[in-house]
C-alpha cells in the first residue's frame, strides 16, 4: 500500500527575517523547487499567520518553521492538522511540557496558548507551519516555554511533526482514543459555528474523521467542523 506521506530526509533553511515561513515555502513550491522534506525557519516573521488567516505574533525568541511533505491525501488538511498537533502533544511531555490540544489544532500549556499549527494543501504537498512561543513576547492568554533552548525547541517540534506523520501513515490509527488524553475541551460547554448555524452543547471528544463531537441539550450527538468557542 502506498504511504500517505513519503519517507523524509529533512533539509533546513534558516533565515533571520521573513514575511512568513509558510509563504516562503509556498513560493518555492510554486516556482517548481523540490520541497519534500524542506524546513523553512525564521528568527522573526513580519507577517506570521495562523489558522483562519489570523495574525500570529512572531517576534524574536519563538520557534517559527514550516515543513513541506508530499501528501497522498486520503484525508483533508483539517484531519492532518489535528493528527500533527497530536504528534506534538505526545512528544513535548518527554521534554517536560505536558500540553493539551484545544480542538482543532492549538496547543495549550497550563491552560494558556503555547502553539498553533497552519496546515495547507498545495500541489500534492502539505505545508505544515508551527509557531511555538518560547522567550518571545506573548499576548494575554498565551504562554511561552521560558528559558528553554531555542534550537532544542526547533528540534522537538520537528520530532513531534514526524510522529504525527507516522500516525498519518498508519491505516489503523485510532484518532479518538489517542486524542482523548490531550483534549482540553472534553466535558466543557462549547458553541460551534458551522455553515448551517450554531450548535451548543458539551464537548465529547472527536470522531474518526477528526470532527468535534458535541452532545446537545436533547442528548443528540453532533460531529462538527467549524469555529469553536468555549462557554462558561
Amino acid at each position: 500500500m502506498d504511504e500517505t506521506v513519503e519517507e523524509l530526509a529533512l533539509r533546513i533553511l534558516a533565515f533571520d527575517r521573513l514575511d512568513s515561513t509558510q509563504d516562503e515555502l509556498r513560493r518555492r513550491l510554486e516556482a517548481g523547487e523540490a520541497v519534500h522534506g524542506l524546513v523553512v525557519r525564521a528568527r522573526v516573521q513580519e507577517s506570521g499567520r495562523g489558522s483562519r488567516a489570523r495574525d500570529w505574533a512572531s517576534a524574536a525568541g519563538g520557534s517559527y518553521q514550516t515543513l513541506a511533505v508530499r501528501y497522498l491525501a486520503p484525508h483533508p488538511p483539517s484531519y492532518a492538522a489535528l493528527v500533527l498537533a497530536l504528534g506534538l502533544a505526545q512528544t513535548l511531555p518527554r521534554y517536560g511540557a505536558r500540553v493539551q490540544i484545544k480542538w482543532p489544532n492549538d496547543l495549550f500549556y497550563r491552560r494558556q496558548k503555547l502553539a498553533g499549527l497552519l496546515v495547507e494543501a498545495l500541489r500534492g504537498h502539505l505545508l505544515i507551519g508551527v509557531g511555538l512561543n518560547v522567550d518571545n513576547p506573548v499576548p494575554p492568554g498565551a504562554v511561552g516555554l521560558r528559558g528553554w533552548d531555542l534550537e532544542a525547541v526547533h528540534a522537538v517540534v520537528l520530532e513531534g511533526l514526524q510522529r504525527g506523520l507516522e500516525h498519518l501513515n498508519d491505516a489503523h490509527f485510532d484518532l479518538p482514543s489517542a486524542f482523548a488524553p490531550f483534549d482540553l475541551l472534553a466535558g466543557g460547554r462549547v458553541c460551534v459555528s458551522t455553515p448551517r448555524g450554531e450548535v451548543t452543547g458539551v464537548a465529547d471528544g472527536v470522531d474518526a474523521h477528526g470532527r468535534l463531537r458535541v452532545r446537545d441539550a436533547y442528548g443528540r450527538l453532533h460531529a462538527l467542523q467549524g469555529r469553536v468557542r468555549p462557554l462558561p
